[in-house]
């Protein structure tokens, strides 16, 4: 697997800008991680984007990456809060959604205005993925996500997803949806309407709160790079897994944390590309 060549005129724009939606009072930290995790794979703009309230936090976490304050309701997104943040940006070529979101009334209304009102190829994550299944009826697609979106669900989150869709599997909820399904676990499988793949690398060292945002972050990254959202999603689980692996020998199974995998995403990214 192999990110395009950079050419000698490139530029931040042209290596990929991605806008990460997410954060809130509660977990401020969830979409700081995935910001970070997205400029170290690669993507040469990365904006943030969390309530006004967040906006301190974020800002002491991150020195390149320009953070949006965007209204909100009792910490959370406020309903209407996409088109301010739309607003301040020039160029966009991917969108993470959901870390950090919570699951507020106002946030069930924010994401279905992200979903409507969006075009670009979208990672959906975490408290967004628990709105969507709320959002979507029986064996009805939801329109704004076809051909563009790769959800990220945890055990609990495909389960909800499978039972308001009544797909019986991450594949059938795939090909239902006609997105890319990261169906996360011991062993992850990546599938969508045409393939599947497994991804056996990881480790219970990754088993940590954090962990799942820096996997957005990584896919949502070469998302905005260019790369088509089923081969993001494989070689982003890759990375992941391995620099779950880099951060264990360096600190031992019980003593990783999401914070840690930044320090040896570079090198695990560098591993699987080069």
């Amino acid at each position: 697997m192999r990110l395009p060549d950079l050419p000698l005129d490139a530029n931040k724009y042209s290596r990929g800008s991605l806008l990460v939606l997410g954060g809130s009072g509660r977990f401020p930290g969830a979409a700081i991680l995935a910001a970070r995790a997205a400029t170290l794979t690669g993507a040469g703009y990365v904006t943030l984007a969390v309530p006004e309230s967040v906006v301190p936090v974020a800002q002491s976490h991150l020195l390149s990456i320009p953070v949006i304050a965007a209204p909100e309701a009792e910490g959370a997104f406020a309903a209407g809060a996409l088109s301010t943040v739309l607003a301040q940006l020039h160029h966009l070529d991917a969108i993470v959604l959901g870390p950090g979101l919570t699951a507020a009334p106002s946030v069930t209304r924010f994401v279905g205005s992200v979903l409507r009102n969006t075009h670009c190829p979208l990672l959906v994550d975490a408290d967004a993925l628990n709105v969507l299944a709320v959002l979507l009826k029986p064996h009805v697609p939801l329109a704004g996500l076809a051909g563009r979106a790769v959800l990220t669900p945890h055990a609990g989150e495909l389960r909800r997803l499978l039972d308001a869709t009544g797909a019986s599997s991450a594949a059938g909820l795939a090909e239902l949806l006609d997105v890319t399904v990261v169906a996360k676990g011991p062993t992850t499988e990546v599938t969508n309407s045409e393939t599947s793949r497994i991804c056996d690398e990881g480790t219970p060292a990754l088993a940590k709160a954090g962990t799942g945002d820096v996997l957005s972050g990584i896919i949502g990254s070469l998302l905005a790079q260019g790369i088509v959202p089923f081969d993001a999603a494989h070689l982003g689980v890759v990375v992941h897994a391995r620099c779950g692996c880099f951060a264990q020998d360096a600190l031992g199974i019980r003593s990783v944390t999401a914070e840690s995998l930044l320090d040896h995403l570079p090198v695990a990214l560098r591993d699987t590309i080069e």
